[in-house]
């Protein structure tokens, strides 16, 4: 563990997980966190496992307390694969951690790019007894669930999830019922048990066990991109923009994203001397003009009947039920009223 400078009194804790594939990322998602806030009430962690190398780790901002494990306890009963490789779990074991020291802790995958506004905002939400507040996950974003797939993949993880099947990009726990309920534990034991049904890991195992019961957030709190959000990013600017696909920003070469994003980035790992960590092979630097005719494929494609995409998803992304709507709290950038 790298000591650092902690905050005293802090009521949450901000949290990134990754192994050494997307440490960068994490020590990125951290950096926008500190620079947004100004609020005093939030301290910075991040959990590392395996064999990260040192000059990794010195990307990670000062003020952030890196927790680096080369191999998880023994009380961890588990055995990475293939296919679900050492770091799968790590929130888990994160999230088992820090629910015991703070209130609330927030989680951030390492995709997640926080457009504007405080993390801390969210720690004004009422409290309501449940383990977390989470966004739905974008399939079940549509008016009417067209994926035939996704609602038996669902009802096999647990049949009282129904349609309350949220995405763990972005998550704000709740530390004493998370502690008291045993989530971790609980989430790892289905996952051992059933990683059949797991199509998504973790996050299956965290659905499964937490039954539906957990309060909703706005989108604009993990504004899952998709051929359906695309076209509606920029009239609502949405508070945290998780790249959820394969296309992400340092490896946007069609520049299909906000190129300011990718611009941010490459300037924090220039301040840290760590630019190098980059591939110009698949960044937006690598565009080419023999790419525009690709490139207008694609955004043709993503900006397609644009109404339509707003009409299929507008009930779900204003619903009264989200909790920090009927908090009072901004989801939306000013100037985006709420719609486009």
């Amino acid at each position: 563990m790298r000591n650092s400078s902690i905050g005293e009194g802090a009521e949450a804790a901000v949290v990134v997980c990754s192994d050494a594939t997307w440490a960068w990322q994490g020590a990125y998602v951290l950096s926008r966190s500190m620079a947004l806030d100004r609020s005093c009430r939030l301290d910075h962690h991040a959990y590392l496992v395996g064999d990260v190398p040192d000059d990794l780790i010195e990307v990670f901002p000062e003020g952030v307390q890196v927790h680096h494990l080369p191999e998880y306890p023994r009380a961890i009963h588990y055995s990475p694969t293939t296919h679900v490789p050492l770091a799968a779990v790590l929130r888990l074991f994160a999230l088992e951690e820090l629910a015991k020291i703070y209130h609330r802790v927030i989680y951030l995958d390492g995709d997640v790019f926080q457009a504007w506004g405080s993390l801390a905002d969210l720690l004004d939400l009422p409290e309501t007894g449940r383990p977390l507040a989470a966004v739905r996950s974008r399939s079940h974003w549509p008016d009417r669930e067209r994926l035939r797939h996704q609602k038996s993949y669902v009802a096999a993880l647990n049949p009282k999830i129904g349609s309350n099947y949220f995405n763990s990009g972005v998550l704000l726990v709740n530390g004493p019922v998370w502690t008291s309920g045993g989530y971790s534990t609980a989430a790892l034991d289905f996952f051992q048990q059933n990683q059949g049904l797991c199509r998504y890991v973790d996050q299956s195992a965290l659905n499964a066990v937490i039954e539906g019961d957990w309060d909703s957030l706005s989108p604009g709190w993990n504004w899952q991109m998709s051929k359906t959000s695309y076209p509606l990013v920029s009239g609502r600017r949405p508070r945290l923009v998780h790249f959820t696909g394969p296309i992400k920003p340092w490896n946007d070469r069609l520049r299909l994203f906000d190129p300011a994003i990718f611009a941010d980035m490459k300037q924090f790992l220039r301040k840290r001397g760590a630019e190098h960590l980059l591939d110009p092979g698949v960044g937006p630097d690598g565009f080419t003009l023999e790419m525009e005719r690709r490139r207008m494929r694609e955004l043709a494609v993503l900006v397609e009947d644009p109404l339509g995409k707003r009409d299929s998803i507008k009930r779900f992304l204003d619903a009264e039920e989200h909790i920090d709507h009927a908090a009072g709290i901004a989801a939306y950038g000013v100037g985006a009223a709420g719609s486009v």
